[in-house]
């Protein structure tokens, strides 16, 4: 589960160092760094980045030779392997450039839970058509589940169609996906609720300038069209 202030706000996106699980919010600048984000951090979170960033050096010298530490308002990082601090103040808007262009922060989501997306997906009675839906599926290795959806209004049901979920079915669909970035973690996408919103990381696109994730609302009829870029297929 999130902390408070490792949960975005407004205007924020999920990042987190490559090769690395921990996640943390921040807002990042439009041109990208060797295909790589450009984070600034809350003070908040710049804290928690700080207490990790110990936590691991703790742990793992070696792997981990920088250390961090708050004096006032300067957070000052200790590059072990440049023998040199990084000294970083907060920039206008109170936020903290870490680890600026020369740190691989990727775009992320927060960490979903496998327990509750298996719940999702083992509950069949959700996924019970309604009058005028039919199943869709993306049939990635024969296994995948099928939802119920309504025909998109733009692209009909074509390979590049993008169907309409009710909110409980769209539930279901945001618990696959993260499902299956858990079972092949190379090159798949996320999605995760931002209150009544889906939130989509597209990943051959998080290195691009000016890439944000998608944010998908609700239409007038409580329906979300998720996955405009993915292969649907009629499963009925």
């Amino acid at each position: 589960m999130s902390t408070p202030n490792l949960t975005a706000t407004e205007g924020e996106v999920y990042v987190a160092l490559a090769d690395t699980t921990q996640v943390f919010p921040a807002t990042i600048e439009d041109e990208r760094w060797n295909g790589f984000a450009v984070p600034r951090f809350r003070r908040t979170v710049a804290e928690s980045i700080a207490l990790w960033l110990n936590t691991m050096h703790d742990h793992d010298p070696e792997e981990w030779p920088d250390t961090a530490t708050f004096d006032g308002d300067v957070l000052t990082v200790l590059e072990t392997e440049e023998h040199r601090p990084d000294r970083i103040e907060p920039d206008e808007n109170n936020r903290y450039a870490i680890g600026y262009r020369g740190w691989c922060w990727e775009l992320t989501a927060p960490p979903a839970d496998p327990q509750a997306d298996a719940g999702l997906l083992a509950d069949s009675a959700r996924l019970v058509p309604e009058d005028g839906e039919i199943l869709v599926t993306i049939n990635i290795d024969g296994t995948d589940p099928v939802f119920p959806a309504l025909a998109s209004e733009i692209y009909g049901w074509s390979r590049a169609g993008c169907p309409r979920f009710r909110r409980t079915v769209a539930e279901s669909v945001v618990a696959w996906i993260s499902d299956t970035a858990r079972k092949y973690p190379e090159g798949s996408d996320l999605a995760y609720w931002d209150g009544d919103t889906i939130v989509m990381v597209d990943h051959q696109a998080i290195g691009e300038d000016g890439y944000l994730p998608a944010r998908i609302t609700a239409a007038a009829d409580g329906r979300y069209s998720i996955g405009a870029t993915f292969e649907w297929e009629r499963a009925d």
